[in-house]
């Protein structure tokens, strides 16, 4: 009997179960050990059922997806009761589905070559600079960009240049501060400064993009921090928020894939009304079309904060712009540390 267990567990592709659990030895009758849950017909797998085990896993992107999707799109706030409530078998669970998003959003960055705003540095003015490009639609060198810069020197000494003793100084002293924690810092931020305008404005879109994915997963459980704080009368635990948090972030996700696979960008349109000297033959029907999904990516989190949470929709918008202020405050405090990080780092 034993020995034909052993050639059964040998048998690489053997379907019949075998008489004696693998892994405690229990008496097995069926498919699976009643005693420890592990399968009686494991078998060496073949390639394709790695990769249906790898999507099954880690992408998420069959069975219960489509469920869960069409719950989080048409019915904001409603996949984070159903949790709550303890229904969770049909749909897929919170963390899964914001990592299967993220990884779809990542790869579509990727796959479409989607360009940031990318900082400037030039002439004693700090900026950003855009640029839209739509295929086929301009000539190599014909890009249109669009430039915003600001001042860094003093408004006080408008005709000096970036080498203005007051913003000089300032700056070394606040560096001698850092080196008086870290001396390591305090060089690379000299050998910073000593590089061209080209060079630094490089380096910090590097710092940038390197660390941004870090940035997005360490400012989501502050999301549900902010959320404790606004609802604190409410029954509701730290855990909760970050569910809702999950799915909301989760559902920022799919919108932006959308505005990537959709031709356009809404940033441009944005930009658009302040430039100057650039024909309207560049603003696309395509460009102004974004503006739908980005209107429904507002609108979704006080509907889903409406239907989670409860209250007046008066209460509900304060609420939410109260976490969209502090949200936006601390990421934009945690691009900061993000650039200081790639520049400290920098080769």
């Amino acid at each position: 009997m034993q020995t034909a267990a052993v050639q059964s567990t040998l048998a690489p592709h053997s379907a019949l179960p075998i008489s004696h659990c693998r892994s405690c030895n229990a008496i097995v009758t069926d498919n699976f050990c009643a005693k420890c849950g592990e399968p009686t017909h494991a078998h060496v797998p073949s390639a394709g059922e790695f990769v249906h085990e790898f999507v099954g896993h880690y992408v998420a992107l069959e069975g219960k997806l489509w469920q869960t999707l069409k719950l989080l799109v048409l019915r904001p706030g409603e996949l984070t009761k159903e949790f709550l409530a303890g229904r969770r078998m049909p749909y897929i669970p919170p963390l899964r589905l914001y990592l299967t998003l993220s990884l779809i959003l990542f790869a579509l960055i990727k796959v479409f070559h989607i360009e940031l705003p990318q900082l400037l540095i030039e002439d004693g003015q700090f900026g950003f600079t855009y640029s839209h490009a739509a295929p086929g639609t301009y000539a190599p060198g014909k890009t249109p960009r669009a430039i915003f810069t600001l001042a860094v020197h003093d408004p006080q000494h408008a005709e000096t240049t970036d080498e203005s003793p007051t913003v000089n100084d300032s700056i070394q002293d606040a560096i001698a501060a850092i080196g008086k924690v870290n001396a390591h810092w305090q060089d690379k931020l000299n050998n910073f400064l000593r590089q061209t305008d080209k060079e630094k404005s490089a380096a910090l879109n590097h710092g940038f993009l390197a660390y941004a994915p870090y940035m997005l997963i360490g400012a989501l459980p502050l999301f549900a921090l902010y959320l404790k704080l606004i609802y604190r009368r409410s029954n509701f635990r730290y855990g909760e928020h970050l569910v809702f948090a999950l799915h909301t972030n989760a559902f920022a996700f799919l919108v932006v894939s959308l505005m990537i696979v959709i031709p356009g960008s809404i940033g441009w349109a944005a930009m658009f009304p302040f430039l100057k000297g650039v024909s309207s033959d560049v603003l696309s029907a395509w460009d102004i079309f974004q503006i739908i999904p980005f209107l429904c990516l507002i609108a979704y989190l006080p509907m889903a904060m409406q239907r989670v949470y409860g209250g007046s929709r008066f209460a509900t918008c304060c609420r939410w712009l109260v976490l969209v202020t502090a949200h936006v405050l601390v990421v934009g405090a945690a691009t900061l540390i993000v650039e200081f990080i790639g520049i400290v780092n920098q080769a």
